[in-house]
């Protein structure tokens, strides 16, 4: 009967110890989606900029990064559910900064230039619907 007690307190433990850890990574989650998207925010100010100084080393190196993050949004969106809209934006993002880059590449930075304002308008248009306050 002592092991039967003893066995239950373990388990009792185990499954507190795996809810305590599930918030945990929920309440993570959202803030690494809060952190993700300011990032996003500074990537897309600082690609403008570089646009607009003809810095085209910098300009790749935004877009790369933009595009990488825009991943993270789509996979989140994707496994969020009931977001197409979102989904649909971040893949569009990630064919504007992918299309900026091949733009810097040919240093046709008037329609890198173009492609950044779309960009801007995209998020714009996401935050519009899915952004907290």
């Amino acid at each position: 009967m002592n092991q039967i007690v003893i066995h239950m307190r373990k388990v009792i433990l185990l499954a507190g110890l795996l809810a305590a850890l599930t918030a945990s990574v929920k309440s993570a989650e959202t803030e690494l989606d809060t952190d993700l998207m300011q990032t996003i925010e500074d990537t897309n100010k600082s690609l403008s900029s570089n646009i607009a100084l003809k810095d085209a080393k910098a300009a790749t190196s935004d877009s790369k990064d933009l595009t990488d993050m825009f991943d993270k949004v789509e996979t989140y969106f994707v496994h969020k559910g009931g977001a197409d809209d979102a989904v649909d934006l971040a893949r569009k993002s990630k064919d504007l900064t992918l299309e900026i880059v091949k733009d810097v590449n040919e240093n046709n930075f008037d329609s890198a230039s173009n492609s950044a304002s779309a960009l801007s308008r995209n998020c714009r248009t996401c935050h519009t619907f899915y952004k907290k306050e």
